[in-house]
């Protein structure tokens, strides 16, 4: 159970999913078959993906849709938008636990929607943005997370209202390749967030001041499997910036293809 300790602080807390798995695939399952509770298994589930094997994903579906415990839908939420395909959010019965969300989980779906890069979550997050329109932080967070893949607020106002967005994101689908996977607008590729990633680092340097940057360090970590070197308070220095350039070094050495989702290194 120390794994297990070490693994709950990690999972809840951190940018990513924890470190590559050191057991074998066949032990994984069979730790899987001997849960006790539903965070063993959820954690066996976790570990299995990270070796690229994602037979498990309707198991992680049943405890998403099925559990009682807040925190453990929480984090299932987390890591099915991370390695959810288009075909996985294009049915519906896979998100069933949205039918009865509470605020805190509307805010972690809306929040982790954009790490799906898949345009397919965007009718969910316009059904909740109408339910939850009238709860004003839960409304911001929404309608933020689909302007970070639509950016309707730049092209038809950011009080436009749930019709006009929906108008807007279904014109804008046309122009786009609905079996690719997509990040600010443009064609998913880890390489566009390493220069991003890169370019808030070099600024950072210059004054000494915290990373600031939440988002592309997360997503990195979980495509590539690597942990990246800072987080969002992470000073940026002389000290410790060349680990960064090492990180993103690193990453340059990997085949990436553009349009494509990952996770830890396997593609989706």
């Amino acid at each position: 159970m120390k794994v297990g300790a070490y693994m709950t602080k990690n999972l809840m807390n951190s940018i990513w999913f924890g470190e590559k798995p050191t057991l074998a695939k066949s032990e994984i399952k069979e730790n899987m078959l001997t849960s006790a509770t539903e965070t063993e298994v959820l954690f066996n589930v976790i570990e299995l993906f990270k070796t690229g094997d994602f037979t498990q994903k309707p198991l992680l579906i049943q405890l998403m849709n099925y559990t009682k415990d807040e925190s453990v839908l929480n984090l299932c939420i987390r890591v099915f938008l991370s390695v959810a395909t288009h075909e996985d959010l294009r049915n519906s019965n896979n998100l069933r636990f949205l039918n009865e969300a509470t605020e805190v989980l509307v805010d972690t779906f809306s929040s982790a929607a954009t790490t799906s890069l898949s345009l397919e979550v965007i009718p969910y997050l316009l059904a909740l943005l109408e339910e939850w329109e009238g709860v004003s932080d839960t409304a911001t967070i929404l309608r933020d997370s689909i302007d970070s893949f639509i950016n309707f607020e730049e092209k038809i106002g950011e009080d436009a209202t749930i019709g006009e967005i929906g108008n807007f994101y279904f014109d804008y689908c046309q122009g786009k390749d609905a079996n690719s996977y997509y990040f600010g607008q443009r064609l998913s590729f880890p390489g566009d967030a390493a220069k991003k990633l890169i370019e808030r680092v070099l600024i950072a340097t210059n004054s000494e001041e915290p990373l600031k940057m939440a988002l592309i360090p997360s997503l990195l970590s979980i495509w590539t499997g690597q942990k990246a070197p800072g987080d969002y308070n992470t000073i940026i220095s002389a000290s410790n910036y060349k680990e960064f350039i090492h990180y993103i070094n690193e990453l340059s050495n990997i085949e990436w293809e553009k349009g494509q989702k990952y996770f830890y290194g396997h593609k989706i």
